[in-house]
Order: C-alpha cells, then structure tokens, then sequence
C-alpha cells in the first residue's frame, strides 16, 4: 500500500505469503475496508478483511486465475482464463454460478470467451465487462444473459494494431455513468479509449512501441483510475505502476484524441470528479512511476 499524497515513502505490506497474484479488488464501505486477490497459484479468489493475517477463499476453483471484481451485493465475479469462462459467487448462498462464457468450451462466438482475463462489473447492473485476452476484444455480458456483445475490439476475435482492432487485451475498465470503456492494449503496449457505441478507439497512453520510456509500456497489464481522472497502469515488465495526471477535461466530438505529454510537473484543470464526467476529452501528463 502507498500513500499517493507522499510519493518518497515506502509500502506498506498488507497482504503477504501468496503465489502469484493477479489482480486486486479493494472494497471500502461502512463495514470496513476488504481486499480480494486473484491468486493464480491457489487457482482461487481470496479476501482479507481488515486487520487479518490469513484471507480466506470465496467461492470454488478458479483455474489459472486472473481476474476479480464485486457489485453492491457483494457477489464476487472471478475470470478463470483455465476453464474460459467467469465465475459469479453469492455470499448470501454460498453458491459459485457462471456469469460469462461456458466452462471449459473456448471459441470466438458471442456466447463463448477464451482465455478472459481482467474484468469490469457494473455495480449497478450486474453487467460484467470481460478482457476476452485470446479472442482480442471486449465482451459486455449483461445479467443472466446467454451471450455477450462487443463493445471493443472486433466481433471475429482477430487481432491487429489499427484502430478499430486489440492484441491480447488484459484489463478493462468501464465509466459506469457514460459507458466509455479503456481498455490495457497488452500486445500493442497501449491504453485505448473507446467512446459508447463506438467502432474505433484511441490512444490516450502508450502507443509508442515497446521501451521503458515514459510514453512506452512493456505489456501493459491493468489500468484503474482514481476519484480525480488519474490514470494509473501496471507496466509489468518494466516493474513499474505509471500515474498519468489528468490535466485537460473538456466536452470533445466523437473525432476527439487525447494526448500524453511526458512531463512531472502539471495542473489538473478538471474539477469534477472522474466519476460524474460526461464526454470528455481526457488529456494525460505521465508524473511519476511508483514502483521500480
């Protein structure tokens, strides 16, 4: 854990003795906070509450996994790239569903994912939004629905480097009030913006190749953003979490592409918080890397 306000201090280690995690989940409400890893050496999703020493497992096998979010409910979605498909379990039942895909048939059809990686759950609806990694696309899976729809990427699971097309998508983020999706680009070392309905997206970070330059990634792996605009990518193999500060937002058209500009010192200009923004261009000054 890192003090965002105090860039020179140190982690604090909340979590420890676990076999390569994947993703996180931090829950905050009124009972405290809860983290939920994806741990894909446990093949299993785990929670700590706080102050505890050992987390405990929620839900059954998760094969290989690397994926895990949670709705108002407190049901925990887990993406199982092993078993192409993404698990929903109840804390009210105790009983562990499919939400996505079909357990242990990948294909490229509307109704099957392959190997899905990162995912997004609209706390509201229960649509979960799924990094379908080796189908290169975004699937949107509404609730209890039998298939899901493309909201980024192709349909046909092909992938390129244009616009309109991903190479190995692993993490996906949603804005839940304007349905804008962002989407860790792995393959093409880029984080893309794809407006709602759109058939094309664009660049907001990366996009430069591969380096270890501050407009470059090194397989890009998750994205989240903060309460602020922030942008924040965990650049696995150049072992660094990049913050991007949002410096510009302003309403934009549909033809609209923001840019990153490589500098440590900005002023954020957007007032509102992220999470309210309308259509927005989203302009991205890189500030520091956290972790080296």
């Amino acid at each position: 854990m890192f003090e965002l306000n105090n860039l020179q201090t140190t982690g604090t280690t909340v979590i420890f003795n676990i076999t390569y995690p994947t993703k996180i989940y931090v829950d905050d409400d009124m009972d405290g906070q809860t983290i939920y890893a994806a741990i894909e050496g446990d093949s299993a999703v785990k929670k700590w509450t706080k102050g505890a020493s050992e987390g405990l497992q929620v839900g059954g096998e998760c094969f290989y996994c690397m994926g895990v979010s949670v709705d108002k409910e407190k049901n925990v979605y887990m993406s199982s790239p092993g078993r192409s498909c993404v698990y929903k379990w109840s804390p009210q039942t105790n009983i562990t569903t499919m939400a996505a895909g079909q357990e242990n048939y990948p294909g490229m059809e509307s109704e099957h994912l392959d190997a899905p990686e990162g995912i997004y759950v609209d706390g509201n609806s229960g649509t979960v939004y799924i990094a379908d990694f080796s189908n290169n696309r975004i699937q949107k899976w509404e609730k209890d629905a039998h298939n899901g729809t493309t909201v980024a990427g192709l349909s046909t699971g092909e992938g390129g480097s244009d616009h309109e097309s991903l190479a190995r998508p692993s993490s996906v983020w949603v804005d839940d009030e304007t349905h804008v999706v962002y989407v860790a680009d792995s393959a093409n070392e880029r984080i893309q913006r794809w407006l709602y309905n759109a058939s094309m997206g664009d660049t907001i970070a990366g996009g430069s190749g591969t380096g270890d330059k501050l407009t470059q990634f090194d397989q890009p792996i998750d994205l989240k953003f903060d309460n602020d605009g922030n942008l924040y990518v965990c650049d696995r193999l150049n072992h660094r979490v990049l913050m991007f500060k949002l410096i510009n937002n302003e309403p934009c058209s549909p033809t609209s592409t923001p840019t990153s500009t490589p500098t440590s010192t900005t002023t954020s200009t957007g007032s509102s918080s992220f999470h309210k923004m309308t259509m927005a261009m989203v302009t991205f000054s890189i500030l520091i890397w956290i972790i080296m």
